[in-house]
């Protein structure tokens, strides 16, 4: 009975404390520090740590990409050492947990300590309870494994060291992959439970140094890597999606000749000038102050008459001297709305500028999905025709404002880009482009269609190339004599 009247009342609570929840991510949680964990990372899920034992959930058992993340806080002028910190967290957890959203009530054990066995249940809206259970307790550290039911597989530690002669580093780290395929909905590809999470570990992480008697030096600091797993059912889905839109792409190509996309351009020279954002990425191109040179190809999509609007097609390529390696980047861009849907939408126009220009498809920074665009600029106003586009980069530079934003947040600007004249056309030497193979440092194309596009975009050129060559050899094989039949 007793159990029914704490979950009904939990219950009544939760829409109250995930409007407060919100506010608090708002606030704070969503200017959280972020950025990835990179050669630390463990990106192979048989080697992840984990603990046997009945009703143990693991991360071998979960579904779709593996998540590493820490969340870590520097704590000043703390009168405890790392092992009076922990201890203090442990015995009583719901002291730093944000109530609102999540509640620990103990099931097994005793009350009022922390020790290996002991269980858990974690309170959260939502379908799921998430159980855990003590699977490592030392002076300076405690971790829990995942329990059947969970909204996660996978074990988490929370552990405090100390850094210098006063300073104390508080940690919490996870390695994990969604529990089930709803969870991994939320988790990966939406990211509400993602969010959730963050705004509850950094939120912790903010109590423990109240808790510790010192204060917070900086912010609450968040690491993440994320690792796909291949063999899971999203493998299959994307194979299936490949072949349908290489073999529509492959025939269309042999119908229209060279490219059925974007047949006729201006090729143009290229300054990327880049400044960064309010924010740190952890990305040098969006982090970085520099100027770069390359080349940038504008065009209409579909050829239609120039007198009808079109989807109009922008794409960069750059070297990229952070690398090393001598590669490059490329970026195609396409007009676009500008709003959380309409950046989604593709939008024919009758300009070429002004006009806004996006990615339409995802690429990831850390544990975040982003779209990248370019503003073209009011000034001058140019018709979306080829003729009148060279006119007007003889006459001044294009010009665009380089803009990056996560799938659902503003846009922020990060650099310029400016197009210099004079055109050229790429009929005799098309210019091609495969995001796909030449990817921006540390932004990985993201999500099922990224997926798809780089083998079908590998698939036409190929097509393209043996057609080309047919053709040219098509006449040669004309004029060869033709040998006698006596």
């Amino acid at each position: 009975m007793r159990g029914r009247w704490l979950w009904r009342a939990r219950a009544v609570r939760w829409p109250a404390g995930m409007g407060i929840a919100a506010w608090r991510w708002v606030l704070r949680s969503r200017r959280t520090p972020r950025r990835r964990l990179h050669s630390e990372a463990c990106t192979d899920v048989d080697r992840l740590p984990r603990h046997e034992g009945d009703k143990v959930q693991d991360a071998r058992q979960g579904v779709g990409p593996v998540f590493q993340r820490r969340y870590i806080v520097r704590i000043s002028g703390s009168p405890l050492t790392p092992a009076e910190l922990i201890k203090r967290v442990g015995d009583d957890l719901n002291a730093a947990t944000p109530v609102e959203i999540a509640v620990f009530d103990k099931i097994s054990g005793a009350a009022g300590s922390l020790q290996i066995g002991d269980e858990y249940d974690v309170h959260m809206p939502g379908p799921w309870n998430c159980p855990v259970r003590v699977v490592e307790h030392a002076p300076t550290s405690f971790r829990f494994a995942t329990l059947h039911g969970h909204l996660e597989a996978g074990e988490i530690e929370f552990r405090a060291v100390r850094a210098g002669e006063d300073d104390l580093v508080f940690t919490i780290e996870s390695w994990a992959r969604s529990g089930d395929r709803l969870a991994e909905v939320l988790y990966a590809r939406v990211g509400i439970a993602k969010e959730m999470q963050l705004h509850m570990w950094a939120h912790f992480c903010r109590r423990v140094a109240e808790l510790s008697g010192g204060r917070m030096t900086g912010e609450v600091a968040v690491e993440t890597e994320r690792t796909d797993v291949p063999g899971n059912g999203r493998g299959i889905l994307a194979r299936v999606v490949t072949t349908a839109f290489t073999r529509t792409f492959v025939l269309a190509t042999r119908l229209r000749g060279d490219r059925p996309l974007h047949p006729e351009g201006l090729v143009f020279d290229a300054t990327l000038n880049l400044n960064g954002t309010s924010r740190y990425w952890g990305v040098p191109f969006l982090d970085d102050t520099a100027e770069v040179q390359g080349h940038a190809r504008l065009s209409r999509a579909v050829g239609l008459p120039v007198a009808l609007p079109d989807i109009l097609g922008l794409a960069l390529r750059w070297p990229q001297a952070d690398t090393g390696d001598g590669s490059t980047a490329e970026l195609l861009l396409a007009t676009t709305g500008h709003s959380v849907l309409g950046r989604r939408l593709l939008r024919p126009m009758s300009r070429w500028s002004p006009a806004f220009y996006g990615s339409l498809l995802a690429y990831r920074v850390g544990d975040r999905r982003v779209l990248l665009g370019a503003v073209g600029r009011r000034e001058p106003a140019v018709p979306a025709r080829l003729d009148a586009l060279a006119h007007a980069a003889d006459e001044r530079a294009l010009q665009f404002d380089l803009v990056v934003a996560t799938e659902f947040g503003r846009w922020e600007r990060f650099g310029e880009l400016r197009l210099t004249g004079p055109a050229r056309g790429d009929d005799e030497q098309p210019m091609r482009f495969n995001p796909a193979r030449h990817p921006i440092h540390g932004m990985p194309p993201a999500g099922l269609l990224q997926q798809v596009r780089g083998p079908t975009y590998a698939a036409v050129q190929y097509t393209a190339r043996r057609a080309r060559r047919a053709r040219e050899a098509g006449p040669e094989r004309d004029r060869r004599p033709v040998k006698s039949s006596r």
